[in-house]
């Protein structure tokens, strides 16, 4: 009887040692920087899963290209660990204009575009009533209400002048012609 009881412990310790691989490790490569092909292929030759978890924008990085993992590389985990991989949207992010155009003061545009993250240059100046946002510009691109644009785009604002010219229906018309 006290053989039995001896060794029963000793033999289920020695099957958890082989059904759990004590001791047995594999190095996780470090896979930042390649593209999900590669870094699969290397993974798989490693005995090793992968699964996507995330999408990031990163400028300058191919689509599809791992930003991150974890573990990371040089991490030592058992056969078959799936490792988390972070990979490249290659999709700039984008947000809605806020609603600026012709229905605020440049104050209050300048005011609510820097809060949403864009940047501004010098804004161009339009007969038209004094300080009033007219359009929006990015590049060379006059934006419409509501457009997607990229986060931290650089706008233009084209602004009232206060000139004597007077807006109506959206023609400039100079009073001194009427004369």
């Amino acid at each position: 009887m006290v053989a039995v009881v001896v060794t029963i412990p000793f033999a289920v310790l020695a099957w958890l040692d082989d059904y759990t691989l004590h001791g047995k490790v594999i190095e996780v490569p470090n896979v930042c920087g390649q593209s999900l092909d590669a870094g699969a292929q290397l993974l798989n030759e490693k005995l090793l899963g992968y699964e996507i978890v995330d999408y990031k924008y990163q400028k300058g990085a191919a689509e599809n290209e791992i930003l991150e993992q974890r573990p990371a590389g040089a991490a030592k985990v058992k056969k078959g660990r799936k490792i988390q991989l972070t990979l490249n949207s290659g999709k700039e992010p984008t947000m809605q204009l806020p609603d600026v155009i012709d229905n605020c003061s440049l104050r209050e545009a300048e005011a609510r575009l820097r809060a949403a993250g864009f940047k501004l240059t010098e804004h161009i100046t339009v007969a038209g009533e004094k300080d009033w946002v007219y359009s929006v510009i990015r590049g060379k691109d006059t934006l419409k209400t509501a457009a997607q644009v990229p986060l931290g785009s650089t706008l233009t604002l084209v602004i009232g002048s206060g000139d004597e010219k007077e807006k109506v229906d959206d023609v400039l018309v100079d009073d001194s012609w009427f004369e």
